[in-house]
């Protein structure tokens, strides 16, 4: 008996004289170094805000950013359909119709299109303007389908025409002299100086058709 009492005071108590030891310093190091040792959920969450730090200041340098889970960057293929709708503010009709997808709009993503939309709105085609065209905006806009709307205000068809010259560029009024039917955006510099002479003194050229017939003529 007395052996294993002292068996007991050789190993129990250095062991038990080692644990306090550890654990004063432990306390110790909690004092002097309070949250050294984060739990691991915190530790977790301190990690991913690091991640995220590192993802921004990598975009920040040049690098690819991270597109969001499932995103996808939508652009206008050849395989797109292009549908424009025409709306009458005089009668309030509307038409739609699908067209082919005029090719300088391939490749653009919804912003490049937007800004090719108000570069047309401000010079649209003569066909347009002779339709009383006033605006156009997107509708819709996906890879697969593109929808735009162009507004008019048709009138009461005038059969006479008059061609002139304003800021150097070919411009056609109605019967009255007055009043603007269209720009055409010829130069005057691109005509014959006879033709130039016409012009500045209201050239006369009839109807709608005789109208386009000479504009086709001299348009580059």
């Amino acid at each position: 008996m007395r052996l294993w009492k002292k068996i007991s005071i050789y190993f129990i108590y250095p062991a038990c004289m080692l644990a306090v030891g550890l654990a004063a310093g432990l306390g110790v190091q909690e004092f002097f170094y309070p949250n050294r040792f984060p739990p691991a959920g915190e530790q977790a969450e301190e990690q991913d805000l690091r991640e995220g730090a590192q993802r921004e200041e990598t975009a920040r340098d040049g690098g690819k950013p991270v597109e969001a889970a499932g995103g996808q960057e939508q652009v206008i293929t050849a395989d797109t359909r292009y549908v424009v709708e025409r709306f009458d503010l005089t009668d309030s009709s509307r038409t739609e119709t699908e067209e082919p997808l005029p090719a300088q709009y391939i490749g653009m993503d919804r912003e490049e299109f937007l800004d090719a939309c108000e570069v047309y709105e401000a010079s649209p085609s003569l066909a347009d303007q002779s339709k009383g065209f006033l605006s156009m905006y997107v509708e819709r806009f996906s890879s697969e389908e593109v929808v735009v709307r162009k507004n008019y205000e048709s009138s009461k068809k005038t059969e006479e025409f008059y061609l002139a010259v304003e800021n150097n560029y070919v411009v056609v009024y109605e019967k009255d002299k007055k009043t603007r039917f269209m720009s055409t955006g010829i130069p005057v510099r691109s005509l014959p100086d006879e033709l130039v002479q016409e012009l500045l003194n209201f050239k006369y050229v009839g109807s709608e058709a005789q109208l386009y017939d000479f504009l086709e003529s001299y348009s580059s």
